[in-house]
């Protein structure tokens, strides 16, 4: 929601950098789940490396893989400011299927979501990702708070439904005018 989303452009420079074609990254880097389980936690930001750099047969830094994991996000500034106004009356997080990468690569790439938000949840932390039920609990158990008291919002139907099956008051992202 806070962010478009569009792997095209990683993909493209892993694959400038291995000489392999976009589609050939895609499915070394897709292998075993990885993304998956990098998601839940499973691998940790150095095996994540360590990984990359062997699929792709070819060394990236570690400050590179996170501009990489960066330049996958575009912040909707629209979207920002509704969550500053938001901010000002209440506590404002986030929960993101993402890997430690993200994690890193945030106050580095997104000062502004760090400096806003608090707390920042990422799915690896839990060892479980959206619309796992495990999360959404693990979630609740984190904040101390019951699922009625936490306010959901999504852009996937499917993370909307299993957050509201938990408990909490989920609403799907549709538009920045649905938000105000």
């Amino acid at each position: 929601v806070l962010t478009t989303w569009d792997v095209g452009p990683r993909v493209a420079e892993y694959a400038r950098r291995s000489g392999l074609s976009p589609a050939r990254v895609l499915e070394r880097l897709s292998r075993d789940d990885f993304w998956v389980n990098t998601d839940r936690g499973f691998l940790s930001a150095d095996e994540m490396e360590t990984r990359i750099c062997g699929r792709l047969d070819c060394h990236f830094s570690r400050e590179e893989l996170l501009a990489l994991q960066a330049i996958a996000f575009e912040l909707r500034p629209e979207v920002l400011d509704i969550a500053r106004a938001v901010a000002t009356r209440k506590p404002v997080g986030i929960l993101t299927n993402n890997a430690p990468f993200l994690q890193e690569a945030m106050p580095r790439f997104f000062p502004e979501l760090v400096e806003l938000f608090d707390p920042i949840l990422y799915s690896f932390q839990f060892k479980h990702v959206k619309p796992e039920r495990e999360l959404f609990e693990a979630v609740e158990d984190q904040l101390g708070l019951p699922g009625e008291e936490i306010h959901f919002i999504d852009d996937t139907q499917g993370h909307v439904a299993a957050a509201r099956a938990a408990g909490w008051d989920a609403v799907q992202y549709l538009s920045t005018t649905q938000l105000r």
